[in-house]
């Protein structure tokens, strides 16, 4: 049996790409060396899953190396490249380091690495090996319409997240015969170089050299290696793949990225990992799918809990209005000329959910979400599209768009290679229309959904009630109640448009008739007084904002109203769709919120029904509404003659 040794890539007569041609392929990304890592890696383990398996397992391993284990690290990267002697030096700090940091990304239920370990021959409709391990840039016989990736760049965000540009895959695969094998071999990529007059590429591997490539170690050599090494195998009839990021760089990406910027410890690049992974993978996280990927994130041998759907408040939103295309739900967005469904577009309203993801702020997520998750075929998120915000901070929107089936191919073309936009300019034709038309029709939703198509129709205090009895939950059982808890919101302060009516008050009757001078109440169905002859009526102000409370043990809204009497004044409240106008109907059993009543001065109870009677001078009254998850409301007050 041959010892592995590294092998140095020379230059063919014929050319070659160097290893900073290959780190360069990625271009310039926005994204952290982390974030990229996260959505690359599981892109490639999520197009590599089985057919047989309903369960993608990613994990995300950062460690260091056990001291029952160093000196072996240290001779692999002790060895020399075969014949280039000055080359012994290319791993020499890390083989005398104290210790060896580094970052596994594994996956199971996935196929593995298979195929020729050459790239020049072997034309089999298996072939990972050879795009991997060996070429760049090669998607030979995948579908863009099944896979996440179009270019085969993404193994880049490996090396350049390793510090030493160094990446070790151990892979369990089953052959065109049935057999169950398995493949070790270190890759780096460094700086091309001269020896002598001999030109190498900077591309190196560790294996078996032979005179004009690496072979990689096989079966019982290949799992011998991987447990010196002390990186986990494969259980039974496992197959997939576990690649060791070596010296991971654990930069701080939410600082300005330089020489001095500091790292991370462990355990906070652990939790950003974990964070990354929840806001880039979550569709193809959720529970009810067929097939689905399960992620874990562990730092030194310690558990970071990965968020998801039923743990983060914004992220149950995106799953829900997901759940909706899912179910053929939403509304078709649609290109005119030509004449095309581009999508399926849903939405959901939020109110106190907000982002505090570091990870999540670095997709430009933060505070309530204006957001909508692009994305296609394979259901992978592409990226976070905002859109103007809503007027209440408390108040957000989400929404979700995937591309139509029979458009994958030009969405997935439009994205750079790492994945993170769709460019319309990358494509010519009927297809760029369609991705350019795409990005149109989001912003026009998030227009609606934001309010600006429609704030110069709708009234004060609008703003949007999250699930109120699971975030108000707190405050009906909470120890030594007071009777009434207050959550302040930044509902949009403002007077009411509303103009007096003349109708007489014909859409409710008085109740409850109150002088307001002394708090005693008038004798149900008293008439108003009439303002003196000739004087101007002032209309009442809706006054700072609208907060909740509890009365009854059930949760409201209260909203304070300047009233100039003497006068008769009338609370309203209705519910608006996503455009900003009334809902006519409710769907059946739906709650809808109402007048619970008012609240004035000097009286310890409240007021009963939708109108308030009174006779004395200008004074501060609250209106009082009934609280319903979900929905869009719009509160006002009218004075009535």
């Amino acid at each position: 049996m041959s010892d592995p040794i590294w092998y140095a890539q020379p230059f063919r007569a014929d050319g070659g790409i160097t290893a900073n041609g290959l780190l360069n392929q990625l271009g310039k990304p926005s994204l952290s060396r982390l974030t990229l890592l996260v959505r690359e890696a599981a892109q490639n383990s999520w197009d590599a899953r089985l057919p047989s398996s309903a369960l993608v397992r990613f994990r995300l391993d950062l460690s260091t190396v056990g001291a029952g284990h160093s000196a072996a690290w240290r001779r692999l990267f002790a060895d020399r490249a075969q014949g280039v002697d000055h080359q012994g030096g290319m791993f020499r700090t890390l083989a005398q380091a104290p210790s060896i940091r580094y970052l596994a990304v594994s996956d199971r239920g996935t196929s593995g690495l298979a195929g020729p370990t050459r790239s020049d021959v072997g034309r089999t409709e298996r072939r990972e090996w050879a795009r991997f391990v060996l070429n760049s840039g090669d998607r030979d016989g995948e579908s863009s319409a099944s896979s996440g990736g179009t270019y085969g760049y993404g193994k880049s965000a490996l090396y350049q997240l390793s510090k030493v540009g160094c990446v070790l895959v151990y892979t369990r695969f089953i052959d065109d015969d049935g057999r169950l094998r398995s493949r070790f071999m270190g890759v780096a990529i460094r700086e091309s170089f001269w020896v002598g007059d001999a030109h190498f590429t900077g591309r190196h591997w560790w294996g078996l050299p032979g005179d004009d490539h690496c072979e990689p170690l096989c079966d019982a050599q290949a799992e011998a290696t991987a447990r010196e090494l002390g990186i986990p195998g494969f259980s039974a009839e496992e197959t997939g793949t576990t690649l060791i990021v070596v010296d991971p760089d654990l930069t701080d990406p939410t600082l300005p990225d330089s020489d001095t910027t500091p790292e991370l410890s462990v355990a906070e690049a652990g939790a950003y990992l974990a964070d990354a992974a929840a806001w880039n993978l979550w569709p193809i996280m959720l529970p009810e799918r067929r097939t689905r990927m399960d992620v874990s994130v562990t730092a030194n041998g310690v558990e970071t809990v990965v968020p998801d759907a039923e743990s983060d408040a914004v992220l149950a939103y995106f799953a829900s209005a997901h759940r909706t295309i899912g179910e053929a739900g939403g509304e078709w967005l649609t290109c005119q000329r030509p004449k095309q469904n581009l999508g399926r577009f849903a939405h959901a309203f939020t109110f106190g959910a907000t982002v505090s993801s570091p990870a999540a702020r670095e997709l430009g997520l933060e505070g309530a979400p204006h957001h909508v998750c692009l994305m296609r075929g394979p259901e992978l998120v592409v990226r976070y599209q905002s859109g103007p915000e809503r007027s209440n901070p408390s108040a957000g929107y989400v929404g979700v768009f995937r591309g139509a089936d029979e458009l994958d191919t030009a969405f997935a073309r439009s994205e750079p290679p790492t994945h993170d936009a769709w460019e319309p300019q990358q494509l010519q034709g009927r297809d760029a229309t369609f991705v350019r038309t795409t990005g149109r029709r989001v912003k026009e939703r998030c227009d609606v959904l934001s309010g600006m198509q429609a704030r110069s129709s709708v009234d004060v205090g609008t703003y949007a009630m999250g699930s109120v009895a699971h975030r108000l939950g707190h405050l009906l059982a909470g120890p030594g109640g007071t009777g009434a808890a207050v959550i302040v919101s930044d509902a949009r302060p403002g007077a009411s448009s509303s103009k007096p009516s003349n109708s007489g008050g014909e859409s409710g009757s008085p109740f409850g008739g109150l002088d307001l001078n002394d708090g005693h109440g008038g004798s149900q169905g008293a008439q108003s007084p009439s303002p003196s002859s000739g004087s101007k009526r002032r209309r009442p102000t809706l006054l700072g904002e609208p907060r909740f409370e509890v009365i009854d043990e059930r949760p409201v809204v209260v909203q304070r109203v300047r009233v100039h009497g003497p006068d008769r004044v009338e609370g309203m409240v209705r519910v608006l769709t996503g455009d900003g106008g009334a809902e006519n109907a409710s769907p059946l059993g739906a709650e809808r919120p109402e007048v619970y009543g008012w609240r004035v001065p000097h009286n310890a109870g409240h007021i009963p029904g939708d109108v308030l009677f009174h006779a004395g001078e200008a004074c501060e009254v609250e209106l009082i509404v009934t609280a319903v998850a979900d929905v869009l409301m719009d509160i006002k007050v009218v004075g009535r003659s």
